[in-house]
This record gives C-alpha cells, sequence and structure tokens, in this order.
C-alpha cells in the first residue's frame, strides 16, 4: 500500500487563507452506479436465504458459507448505495473548503475545522483516494454518516486513515481534491 504525503506549504505570520474552494456536485455516475449497488444488496439477500433454506442436519458448512457471503454482500451493497443515494440527491456543493474548515456533504453534516483533520492521499491497490483523520472533540460533533462510519473501520483494520473524501461526484481526481486541501493545512508548529 503506498502512500503519497503532499508537500505542507507554510503560511507565514500575516498571510490570509487562500480564496474558498467550492467543488460542485456532479450525481452522474452515482445515479448510474446506485441501481447496481440496490441489485446487489438484493443479491446478498438471495444467498443468505438460500443458504438458510439449505441449513438441516445433513449440511457440511455451505450453507454457512452462503449465508456469510450473502450478508457481507448485502452489507458493502448497502454502504455504497447509501453513498450513491446522498451523491444523487445533494443539490448543493459536493465539497467546500473555506478559512473555517472542510466541509463534505457525503462524509458529514457539519464542517470540520482543518486544526481537526489529517489527511493523504493513498493508493489502495486499485485507485488513489484522500483519506482523512478527525480529531476530538469535533468528530464528535459533525455528524458523521453511518455508511462513512461503517467503511470508516474497514480503513482502520488495514491501517488508513478513516475516512475518504470521495472523488466521485466532483469530476476531480483523488490527487487534485487533494492539492486543494493542500492550501488551507494549518502551519506546524
Amino acid at each position: 500500500m503506498a502512500t503519497l504525503d503532499l508537500p505542507c506549504p507554510q503560511r507565514p505570520s500575516g498571510v490570509t487563507m487562500p480564496e474558498p474552494v467550492i467543488i460542485p456536485n456532479r450525481p452522474f455516475w452515482a445515479r448510474v452506479l446506485l441501481p447496481f449497488w440496490v441489485l446487489q444488496v438484493a443479491m446478498g439477500g438471495l444467498f443468505a436465504a438460500a443458504g438458510t433454506r439449505m441449513l438441516g442436519p445433513g449440511e457440511n458448512g455451505g450453507a454457512v458459507i452462503l449465508i456469510l457471503m450473502g450478508m457481507l454482500l448485502a452489507a458493502a451493497g448497502a454502504v455504497l448505495a447509501a453513498l450513491s443515494w446522498r451523491i444523487a440527491r445533494l443539490s448543493k456543493p459536493a465539497i467546500e473548503m473555506t478559512a473555517e474548515g472542510l466541509l463534505d456533504r457525503r462524509l458529514a453534516r457539519e464542517r470540520i475545522p482543518w486544526e481537526a483533520v489529517s489527511w493523504k492521499v493513498i493508493f489502495n491497490g486499485r485507485s488513489y483516494s484522500v483519506q482523512v483523520d478527525v480529531a476530538e472533540p469535533a468528530r464528535g460533533k459533525l455528524g458523521i454518516y453511518w455508511d462513512q462510519r461503517v467503511s470508516g473501520l474497514v480503513s482502520r483494520m488495514l491501517r488508513q486513515p478513516e475516512f475518504a473524501v470521495v472523488s466521485t461526484g466532483t469530476g476531480l481526481s483523488a490527487h487534485e481534491i487533494g492539492s486543494r486541501m493542500e492550501q488551507f493545512r494549518p502551519p506546524s508548529s
């Protein structure tokens, strides 16, 4: 797993924050993928139901595997469907970066202060992603969406920053989003 740490520009005393960055929502791909994720949930349910029907005295473990596979498929589909649904319905900009902090409307309901967020662009084996960690006490007040919390558990198990600033629906790559965020990185003490 490769990590790309972007350079951190320092702001000398008296230098103001950059102009706000507004990244509009482009829901085309989320709308295209949403039916696929819903179908994945249904298929997972069917697998689990089929495994349940197979349970019986002569069963040798295949039913349990089918049930677990169905539950995993349905859970992953539910997380991705929830995220796609939120992107598809979003009428405001997807991401706003201002002096006050980062507001990703697909991640949380509230703005994350720059002092409470750390991020890096990582390669997860398939694609690049902007991954963020949010420090307490800000983390508890953000209203992070359930699907982001679930995918955050997986990220933590993989020893990556917890949350993703998703590039889907922005028209930008992870590197482009990361470079825009870099303008707002607080100077290190």
